[in-house]
């Protein structure tokens, strides 16, 4: 298996797992990134919270499965990874805009397949007690993970260093070679490496890289945030999802918060989301002594269009396959593995 070469374009959580399984299962790989090490495009931006309760608990079965059988994925790869790879949680604590939503949303959560408990205002105060005024009712789920995604990147790269990957960072992929119809390599600005397969997980960059390759990607970009915070003292034991702030603990007792993105304007919109994260922040806890803000990181998700695959290869280039999903970081083991199947198949 060792002579087969596979070249692996992106070094997010996609990009960093694949080559990680490829490699254990003793597939010759090369990874490449624009980027100066792994983690920092759009995995840097990722809240990493491996989740159902977090969406619409009315999505397809097939979809809801997929988000349970993740969390039990992350739970294997924790393990392989001796507690490494997943941030120190006790699960989720989601809440909405008033009792009646609340216990509706685990209702309808639990008949999905998650493991859900109600708990009362009482109970939410010990379970966190740094937060003021908390709901009357919130939904617990405690099986819900979180991972600490730039982080897990450098584990999962090193591992595959280990089992005999080799890395390129600082280099853009400028193109693909193609011969007879089939991949033949990248092309880099001072050189080509030949490959026989091509797996492309650059996320935002992806569709630039496969060009007219795959014209069929069905790739498009939605910018989200994730605003990092430090405190004098204080940590947070749940991902917790309420009142418009969806904030965890990070393992190096940082805290992170997750948000949306709806203009171009990145240094103004920096600005305007930490002010109202901070304010946020301290009128939910304001026991959490002398918190500021860190930074502001925005980036691309990439989503696919509806019915594509995790992992699409291109129709008219053997060899060429496209990895590339939100949300990335939950269905990550899931792409290396069908990947991973792929390649040895």
């Amino acid at each position: 298996m060792g002579a087969h070469h596979i070249i692996v374009v992106g070094c997010g959580i996609v990009g960093a797992l694949t080559a990680h399984r490829l490699s254990c299962a003793g597939v010759n790989v090369t990874v490449i990134d624009a980027l100066e090490g792994p983690g920092l495009g759009v995995s840097a931006a990722s809240f990493g919270w491996i989740t159902c309760a977090a969406g619409d608990p009315g999505i397809p079965s097939r979809i809801y499965r997929s988000r349970l059988e993740a969390i039990d994925n992350y739970a294997v790869l924790d393990e392989e990874f001796g507690g490494q790879i997943c941030a120190p949680s006790k699960g989720a604590l989601v809440w909405g805009s008033n009792e009646a939503e609340t216990l509706d949303w685990a209702q309808r959560h639990e008949a999905r397949g998650s493991v859900v408990r109600l708990v009362s205002r009482t109970e939410l105060a010990a379970m966190e007690p740094l937060m003021v005024d908390p709901p009357a009712l919130a939904a617990h789920f405690a099986c819900e993970k979180a991972v600490d995604v730039q982080d897990a990147c450098a584990l999962l790269i090193r591992s595959a260093c280990e089992a005999g990957a080799q890395v390129v960072f600082n280099q853009k992929v400028l193109g693909l070679d193609v011969s007879k119809g089939r991949v033949a390599g990248v092309r880099l600005a001072d050189r080509i490496i030949a490959a026989d397969q091509v797996v492309i997980a650059a996320g935002a960059q992806s569709p630039v890289i496969i060009g007219d390759l795959m014209p069929e990607h069905g790739v498009s970009m939605s910018l989200a945030a994730l605003i990092s915070l430090r405190a004098d003292a204080g940590k947070l034991a749940h991902i917790l999802d309420g009142d418009g702030l969806e904030i965890r603990s990070r393992k190096n007792g940082e805290f992170i918060v997750a948000s949306g993105v709806d203009d171009s304007q990145e240094e103004q919109i920096k600005a305007e989301l930490a002010r109202d994260v901070l304010s946020k922040f301290r009128l939910r806890f304001p026991a959490i002594l002398n918190p500021r803000v860190t930074s502001v990181v925005i980036g691309q998700r990439p989503f696919l269009a509806k019915e594509r695959p995790l992992v699409s290869a291109a129709r008219d280039v053997e060899g060429l396959f496209l990895a590339a999903c939100h949300p990335g970081v939950i269905l990550a083991p899931e792409i290396a593995r069908r990947i991973t199947d792929i390649v040895i198949r």
